[in-house]
């Protein structure tokens, strides 16, 4: 009985291992498939970064600067009772 208990149990972990690598295989093959087919009809325009000259507009006004200090202030006077 507990031979076949055993022989049922490895089954099953196979089982499940099997299924498991099969899904995450078809999904490395799917993903690269997408990134290749991505890649051909962007022409390579979209490398992921920014430009710089973006960077330097997307920095905050002076005076949401302040409001952020004084709620970060706020927060932590009434938090550190």
């Amino acid at each position: 009985m507990t031979s076949d208990l055993m022989t049922v149990g490895v089954e099953l972990a196979a089982l499940g291992m099997g299924t498991v690598f099969a899904f995450l295989t078809m999904l490395v093959i799917v993903t690269n498939l997408m990134s290749s087919l991505v890649s051909r009809f962007t022409d390579g325009e979209a490398d992921g970064r920014l430009p710089s000259s973006n960077l330097a507009s997307n920095q905050p006004a002076g005076h949401v600067i302040a409001a952020i200090g004084a709620a970060v202030r706020r927060y932590r006077d009434d938090h550190s009772k």
